[in-house]
């Protein structure tokens, strides 16, 4: 069934964006903040991630608790999330319950109370989210990556910022924030589901109206360095690797972005994949071997994550790059690329059946490309592409890119020395 998308900018900057499901019970409506942990400035650290949070502490006519009820009580859930790049709001429900998702959504971004004890109260509340991830050696492997690799731009900080960045953050800094929200900052809208657009419209312009979009994103500018090897020290069991690379987005257009995409797949997404076969299942090296891929709006970085004894570090090591350099030399294997192709669709129409995924996908596509593909376009050009295309670009990207890596081992041992070549 051809996918059926709306858009109307309303007169004061907002984008509103409809995905319609004739068949859905339910509709996911949303608001995204085109503002992440990369647009903060240094004494900011952490700032977006907070606001997500407080936002939940009440607004001038809910309580915490009223929030929660008001979409709960109604079947339904409200969900936040904060990223380098955006910061999403979004709730699923009914369909007839559109209007009180809207209101509720808006009543938190618009008028937030931003109270001094429930910000404080909230602090203590991120503090443990910081600390149940300093407990996950993978989580801090990757910020590790990110900060060695992407030094001097706003990826390089993490989302959460650290105990002392949250610790410093201030009242003023959280008004100055409201304030950018509701007079400066430009607002995305979109909805999945059994959703009329003419009815999203008229609720936005009504629970939107005080909203202003006169203010500039703070820039930042995509940096990365090349061969970048940092060995890192903590009290774990196992020894933690990330190696991985990243370029700027105008080497790569749509299809360059699925050609990326049918690599990684094929590399290390799934228990398929080259990296889990041959360092799970045939060597018994590591539990938890992948790749991934993240893409911004200036730039792109594929990553390898492994956990071994430390002892099977660098063998580990070796067979990730091996395994990809045979993928840049060879390209697929017999079968390999029909079966990548087929996953990636696959799992593109599972996710055609959820309101939820079908938002959020609409959203990020707007903010991280500047544009959003229909599920039939999509279909389209993965069907299109060729072996000898995928092999080609990825090649073409590798040697345009800059490598680095970073590994958190266990206290106590010889530290290992990242003697490797990439690529």
């Amino acid at each position: 069934m051809k996918q059926i998308v709306k858009k109307t900018v309303l007169d004061n900057g907002i984008i509103v964006l409809t995905d319609y499901m004739p068949h859905a019970y339910s509709v996911a409506v949303g608001v995204w903040v085109p503002r992440g942990s990369r647009h903060e400035a240094k004494d900011e650290y952490g700032l977006s991630h907070f606001y997500e949070h407080l936002v939940f502490k009440g607004t001038e006519k809910r309580s915490a608790l009223e929030i929660a009820h008001a979409i709960e009580d109604k079947g339904g859930n409200l969900e936040a999330y904060t990223t380098r790049q955006e910061t999403g709001f979004y709730a699923q429900i009914e369909r007839s319950h559109l209007p009180l998702a809207v209101d509720v959504i808006a009543d938190m971004l618009m008028h937030p109370r931003m109270d001094k004890k429930e910000m404080e109260k909230e602090r203590r509340v991120i503090i443990e989210e910081i600390h149940s991830y300093d407990d996950i050696p993978e989580e801090i492997v990757g910020d590790v990556f990110n900060a060695i690799h992407f030094k001097g731009c706003g990826i390089a900080h993490s989302i959460t910022g650290t105990v002392k960045q949250v610790k410093a953050l201030t009242h003023r800094q959280m008004l100055k924030y409201r304030e950018q929200v509701i007079s400066e900052i430009p607002l995305l809208i979109c909805a999945s589901g059994k959703v009329d657009h003419e009815e999203l419209v008229q609720l936005c312009a009504e629970k939107f109206a005080q909203k202003k979009c006169s203010g500039v994103l703070p820039a930042d500018v995509y940096r990365a360095h090349n061969s970048v090897k940092v060995v890192q020290k903590q009290d774990i069991a196992q020894s933690n690797l990330f190696w991985g690379l990243s370029f700027d987005r105008n080497l790569m257009d749509e299809r360059g972005r699925c050609a990326l995409s049918l690599f990684n797949v094929a590399m290390g997404a799934g228990m398929a994949s080259r990296l889990f076969q041959k360092i799970r299942e045939d060597k018994g090296l590591a539990y938890s071997v992948y790749s991934t891929a993240d893409i911004y709006c200036d730039c792109t970085d594929w990553g390898v994550s492994l956990a071994t004894e430390p002892h099977q570090l660098k063998t580990a090591l070796e067979l990730s790059l091996n395994e990809t350099r045979n993928f840049l030399k060879r390209g697929f294997s017999k079968g390999e690329f029909e079966r990548t192709k087929t996953n990636i669709l696959g799992g593109m129409y599972l996710g055609a059946d959820s309101p939820e995924k079908r938002v959020v996908r609409m959203a990020e596509q707007v903010l991280h490309l500047g544009e959003f593909h229909t599920m039939e376009h999509s279909e389209k050009i993965i069907k299109s592409m060729t072996e000898d295309e995928v092999v080609v670009t990825v090649n073409r990207l590798f040697g345009a890119a800059k490598f680095s890596a970073a590994v958190i081992e266990p206290a106590g041992r010889k530290k290992t020395v990242l003697d490797v070549d990439f690529f």
